[in-house]
């Protein structure tokens, strides 16, 4: 079986030219003349280098922070150890008022250096417990001193 096609195509069809140009031609060539004897020198690249160099000046870190997030590092660590120890103590049923005390002396000594309000809030909880468990146990032991 033979498929056969819609037709023949036809070439392409031939226009005759003549010598002369239109008059659109003639202004377009003289409107791209005149633009290309006067152009000017782009601005916007500089201003985007001068962008780029202020983005790559808040990249680069400060050596201060970096020391500064260290030390936050190193004081949670120290408060988290404290509270470790005296979970520790209330499991095994050691604790002993020494406990509460460094726990309030930690949380009191790093309090200014927190500038985050969520953390200090956080702080001030635990240094209030710290206190009323102080003051349970000092209770605790008049008690049982007098007895």
């Amino acid at each position: 079986m033979k498929i056969s096609g819609p037709g023949q195509t036809k070439g392409p069809s031939k226009t005759a030219k003549s010598g002369k140009a239109s008059k659109s031609d003639a202004s377009f060539g003289d409107f791209i003349a005149k633009d290309t004897t006067g152009a000017a020198p782009s601005q916007s690249t500089q201003s985007i280098a001068q962008v780029d160099a202020l983005l790559a000046i808040q990249g680069a870190e400060d050596p201060t922070a970096g020391a500064a997030k260290k030390r936050a590092r190193q004081r949670s660590t120290v408060i988290l150890d404290e509270l470790e120890k005296i979970r520790m103590a209330m499991l095994s049923g050691t604790l002993t008022i020494g406990h509460m005390i460094d726990i309030a002396d930690v949380v009191a000594s790093h309090r200014e250096k927190i500038m985050d309000p969520a953390l200090t809030g956080i702080m001030d909880e635990i240094d209030l417990r710290a206190q009323v468990e102080l003051a349970k146990m000092r209770v605790a032991l008049g008690v049982q001193n007098s007895a």
